[in-house]
This record gives structure tokens, C-alpha cells and sequence, in this order.
């Protein structure tokens, strides 16, 4: 990770984005990481098959906050089963890669969202980080 990288997540995580309980959701997530020990909660408004609004709360290191910002900007509007194909690789490609100790930070928010999306269409689905890395 380079210092404007390094800088970017530093700002994601101290001005972030999206970082709220939603009150009026159609659905909320949350999953854990019990090597870091963050935690988040996602809600998500889903209309016509697409995300409409997204929040998330938790117990969040910096890396975590600051994906789960930086993905607020680019996930309102997606249809939901596109939502299902995004993973560790979508992070770096819109952004950047960090380091093998940390993906599980970087990706949690799209585990919760991708089952919450899982949950609301009831395909019995369950993702984990390793879905979601080595997709």
C-alpha cells in the first residue's frame, strides 16, 4: 500500500460515509470477524430488485470503516443479484489491494451485504470471507 492509498483510508475511516443504524431498512445483516474482532451491521433498502439505500454501524477498525464507506459510493442503484458477484476482487479494482492480513477487514462489508441479499431472496444461501477472497 502506497502513502496516497494509506491517506485515502485514513479519510474513509475518520469521515465515513454511510456510517449510521438506519432506522427504516428492508433488510439488515451483520457478521463478525473473530480474527480482528470487528464487527458491522448492514441495512439496506432494496426496491425493484436494486439497492436503493445503505448504511452500516458496528464495532469497525479503520480498514473496515473505510471500505464500508468507500463501498457506499458505488453500491446505491446496483441491482441486487449483481450484488452477489462483487467480492475482494471488486474492492481492487475500484480501488486497491491491501495486505493478506487484512482482506477479511476489507471485505466484510460485502459479506453482510451479499447475505443480506441471500436472506431477502431466500435462496438459502450463506456466504463466507472465503467466498468473497477467493471468489
Amino acid at each position: 500500500m502506497n502513502e496516497e492509498q494509506n491517506l485515502m483510508i485514513q479519510e474513509y475511516a475518520k469521515n465515513p460515509l454511510q456510517n449510521f443504524a438506519m432506522k427504516e431498512y428492508t433488510i439488515k445483516q451483520h457478521e463478525g470477524n473473530f480474527i480482528c474482532g470487528d464487527d458491522i451491521v448492514v441495512y439496506i433498502v432494496i426496491k425493484d430488485d436494486k439497492i436503493e439505500e445503505y448504511s452500516f454501524d458496528g464495532n469497525c477498525s479503520n480498514i473496515t470503516t473505510a471500505a464500508a464507506s468507500f463501498l457506499s459510493e458505488f453500491i446505491i442503484g446496483t441491482p441486487i443479484k449483481e450484488i452477489l458477484h462483487r467480492n475482494y476482487q471488486t474492492m481492487v479494482d475500484r480501488w486497491f489491494e491491501v495486505s493478506p492480513r487484512r482482506k477479511r477487514a476489507w471485505v466484510i462489508a460485502i459479506l453482510a451485504t451479499r447475505n443480506a441479499i441471500h436472506k431477502h431472496i431466500n435462496d438459502g444461501q450463506n456466504d463466507t470471507f472465503d467466498d468473497i477472497i477467493d471468489d
